[in-house]
């Protein structure tokens, strides 16, 4: 079959725009470093390519999470550890006021640095982290406890994703820090041979708050009797004292008044409910403590998830540079070569093929 001069041109001018838009889709490759710029490039690949971008920004979303929950726990491990300091503190004072031998004067002035303390700890309970007051639940745009020693917040917990199926609470509630909650009550004797009832709520009423503790000092070690006195509260003339607080800061003014007032009955008693204070901070920061060791072992598994999916994702899109500019070479010369026979056909007449 004869191929007419006309079907050589076009074959020609295809060629040449083919290889041409080949030249130009590895120009692209090679300015981009992507093989896949386009959907029509790799269909299949385009749509892996697009799911493994989707997973890696739910993995770095993760990371990001864990960043700020380790921070967060990080900012209230530090209150946690200042609040142990300045219980520490006052415990020292309260042993020290309890000895006979300092005098009314004496336990005023230490009353002086135990309202510093409950000062000092009200500031660690209302401590923020990024415009956040940390201690109030979910109720984070307002202080934990307002002046008076009142909590404000709520016992609800902030959870975070650390990985797609882990959550972990970066707070812990004020109740949780700030105070302590009695199992049962429990007697303990004084130097006199009188005796101090520490009695939960629970056992006196219990629509009461739960953290809730009572004290009262008395001649008698008769449970039963302490709790029926308690529960028609005010107690009578036969319980020689009686009172209660909610949490660590209220304990703290119930300190300071027994010492301003010389009461070392009171001082004495409150030393007890300090160590259960420290008890519960150490408890709290232990359970910190946990949840920050926890992010850190998400946080180098999420790291290693990343790393694998940005290498096989790298695997699918990525342009391999040395043949990008091989292919380029060859569309080159066979463009070149095209030009040249285009150009030796196209000068030629109707005279060329009459000789």
């Amino acid at each position: 079959m004869r191929v007419s001069s006309f079907q050589l041109y076009n074959n020609i001018i295809r060629s040449i725009q083919d290889n041409m838009e080949k030249l130009s889709l590895e120009g692209q490759r090679l300015s981009s470093g992507k093989k896949i710029n386009r959907p029509s490039d790799d269909p299949i690949g385009y749509g892996k390519a697009l799911s493994y971008r989707l997973d890696i920004g739910d993995f770095e979303q993760y990371k990001k999470n864990q960043q700020d929950a380790s921070s967060y726990l990080e900012a209230t491990d530090t209150a946690l550890e200042g609040l142990t300091n300045a219980l520490t503190r006052a415990r020292e004072l309260s042993v020290s006021a309890a000895n006979d031998t300092l005098s009314a004067d004496d336990r005023l002035s230490i009353s002086k640095e135990v309202e510093q303390l409950r000062s000092h700890i009200l500031g660690l309970a209302n401590t923020k982290y990024r415009d956040r007051y940390i201690f109030s639940g979910l109720l984070y745009n307002k202080p934990a406890f307002d002046s008076s020693g009142n909590y404000q917040g709520d016992t609800n917990y902030i959870e975070v994703n650390v990985n797609p199926d882990l959550r972990v609470k970066e707070n812990i509630t004020g109740l949780e820090g700030f105070a302590f909650t009695l199992d049962e009550h429990e007697v303990v004797e004084m130097a006199d041979g009188r005796y101090v009832h520490y009695v939960p709520a629970k056992l006196i009423d219990p629509s009461l708050p739960e953290t809730r503790v009572y004290i009262a000092i008395a001649d008698t070690d008769d449970k039963a009797y302490i709790e029926s006195e308690l529960k028609n509260w005010p107690v009578s003339s036969a319980v020689d004292d009686a009172f209660y607080f909610d949490n660590t800061i209220e304990m703290m003014d119930k300190l300071k008044d027994a010492l301003t007032n010389n009461n070392t009955d009171r001082v004495s008693a409150l030393i007890h409910t300090i160590d259960y204070a420290i008890d519960q901070v150490s408890e709290s920061r232990a359970e910190v403590g946990a949840r920050m060791n926890l992010i850190e072992k998400e946080q180098d598994a999420v790291s290693e998830q990343v790393l694998s999916l940005q290498k096989t994702l790298s695997e699918i899109e990525d342009a391999d540079i040395t043949e990008v500019v091989s292919n380029m070479a060859k569309y080159q010369t066979a463009l070149e070569a095209l030009r040249n026979s285009g150009a030796r056909f196209m000068t030629q007449s109707l005279l060329d093929f009459l000789r």
